[in-house]
């Protein structure tokens, strides 16, 4: 691939100085490269150590200016990755005339005459030491390399790979003094990643495998920054805390790009994340850290606002709609069984953050199943009536532990699960499409949902069977109007659920299920009919009903 041969050349040094291979087994590793491979090797190889003599501080200056001044003669850096971008640019073609491997090897050249003693003591260097600006100004050469957008935005974030592990090895040797100055240099190096990814996508270049790329790893870094929060001192939590920021946004972005491609795989990594936040919110409320778990809770509400975004994007591309939606519905309703468990653990203080995030994960989950809906109503359905039936579970454990709040707060959630059902029928019913399988999965749940709540109403104090009472008459309510639909279409009906003694009787006046919207045409004209007459059927759901606000 354009623009590895250096990485090669790189990897294949580190490997032979650590004894893991020889030079002969590195160019074998490499056949088709071995020409060019040897001579840069043997040569990098061959620089000695310099005798045991400590350089003076005057002479050590003057060559790391000298090297510096070499890499970044003539280039002004800026600390915005579109400028820096700019820069680049416009001088590479000035310096074809010098060869960019040349400079690398010159690089580590210059590096083994400031007294480290190999030609790579800078790579373990760390913010602080003396050679890492030298460490930086090699991986500013590496930029310089030929190869496209792609390529560099790759490299960028190996770079950014390097920042994390620099954050890491800080917090393990007690330098948080330094944690500021590998946080910024971790900022500019995810932006500029994605700088590289967006002049790729203005080029035509295909981005999809370094978008994912820079979406699993930042995922990765985000776990990784975790650990060193956890580690280091208060004092230096906020460096740490900009530094997450940064892997989301740079996420985020990532993600963007991705779903232009492949919504799927985008989707399917964000949902990921996601959970991992909500397994960091439980990890940190062990601890009674309160303030992390609020962060952790925020990052999850961020995250399922890109996953709104790839829903939104999947549908304006009409691609992978179906399955995008599927995995977003099935994820949110899994992440609401973790909130419980987060619920469970934290004090009083935090839970009005975990109801926030509740809130977040019902609204994605009714959006997804109305999207979802639009295209199998059936799937739609099924999930919901799922996570309805795993809200009632919620509420029968909660009763047994007489926490009489906490179950009411399922209860709450069970009834707007309810009123997706409803979404998800008049949808059906709009597309004519899975009505009769939609009725009677809402029909044969409800005799589930109604042995739950009857066994749950035993357990419950009389102050609080009024919300049981409640939630299973909406539960009737849900079984005539699926009734109702039946009749309609001439589909057997299911058995009538038993209602427990003592359950006041449901209202009257239940509104019917509304009739398929018939196209602009005829106020009497079937859809087939209309079809014959050349009219066209509405292809998606009725106006406020299915997709996104």
């Amino acid at each position: 691939m354009p623009g590895k041969f250096e990485d090669i050349l790189v990897q294949c040094i580190d490997d032979i100085k650590a004894g893991r291979y020889s030079i002969e087994e590195c160019l074998e590793r490499h056949p088709s490269l071995r020409n060019r491979l040897e001579p840069l090797l043997r040569l990098v190889l061959e620089i000695q150590p310099p005798p045991d003599v400590e350089p003076s501080p005057g002479f050590k200056v003057r060559a790391r200016v000298q090297l510096m001044e070499q890499i970044h003669a003539g280039r002004a850096v800026t600390k915005r990755p579109g400028p820096r971008y700019r820069n680049q640019t416009s001088l590479i073609p000035q310096r074809r005339r010098f060869s960019m491997i040349g400079i690398i090897v010159a690089a580590i050249m210059a590096v083994s005459t400031l007294g480290g003693g190999t030609a790579y003591a800078s790579q373990d260097s760390l913010p602080g030491n003396i050679l890492y600006p030298v460490k930086l100004g090699t991986e500013q050469a590496r930029m310089m390399l030929p190869g496209d957008d792609v390529a560099k935005a790759e490299r960028a974030l190996s770079f950014a790979g390097r920042r994390v592990q620099e954050m890491t090895a800080l917090a393990e040797k007690e330098r948080s003094d330094y944690l500021n100055l590998a946080q910024d240099k971790y900022d500019d190096a995810v932006n500029t990643a994605l700088a590289r990814i967006e002049a790729a996508r203005g080029k035509g270049l295909s981005t999809a495998s370094i978008s994912e790329l820079v979406a699993g790893a930042t995922a990765e870094q985000l776990s990784a920054l975790d650990k060193v929060y956890d580690r280091v001192p208060d004092e230096a939590k906020e460096a740490i805390t900009k530094a997450r920021q940064v892997s989301l946004m740079g996420q985020g972005n990532a993600l963007a790009a991705l779903a232009q491609d492949n919504p799927v795989r985008a989707a399917e990594i964000n949902m990921a994340t996601a959970e991992n936040r909500l397994n960091r919110a439980i990890a940190v409320a062990e601890g009674n850290d309160v303030e992390e778990v609020e962060s952790a809770l925020q990052q999850y509400e961020e995250l399922n606002q890109f996953g709104e975004e790839i829903s939104q994007t999947a549908q304006g591309l009409g691609k992978n709609v179906a399955t995008v939606e599927e995995l977003v519905a099935k994820a949110t309703s899994r992440h609401l069984s973790i909130l419980d468990e987060v619920y469970d653990k934290v004090p009083d203080k935090a839970k009005p953050a975990i109801e926030r995030a509740r809130e977040a994960s019902m609204n994605g989950l009714g959006n997804a199943l109305k999207a979802l809906a639009g295209e199998n109503p059936a799937r739609a359905m099924e999930i919901n009536l799922a996570a309805m039936e795993e809200r009632l579970n919620r509420v029968r454990a909660e009763a047994r532990e007489d926490n009489v709040e906490e179950a009411e707060n399922a209860l709450q959630q069970f009834e707007e699960m309810a009123r997706f059902g409803e979404e998800i029928s008049r949808i059906a019913q709009g597309l004519g499409k899975d009505v009769a399988t939609v009725e009677e999965l809402v029909a044969r749940a409800t005799t589930i949902h109604l042995e739950v709540l009857a066994e749950v109403r035993e357990q419950v104090p009389a102050p609080a069977q009024a919300a049981i009472d409640r939630a299973m008459q909406e539960s009737v309510k849900g079984y005539e109007r699926a009734v109702e639909a039946l009749e309609r279409i001439g589909t057997g009906i299911p058995p009538k659920p038993p209602i427990p003694e003592g359950v006041p009787p449901v209202p009257k006046g239940i509104p019917p299920v509304p009739k398929p919207e018939v196209p602009a045409g005829s106020d009497n004209d079937t859809e087939d009919e209309q079809e014959e007459q050349g009219g066209q059927r509405t292809p998606g759901p009725p106006s406020g009903t299915g997709g996104r606000p």
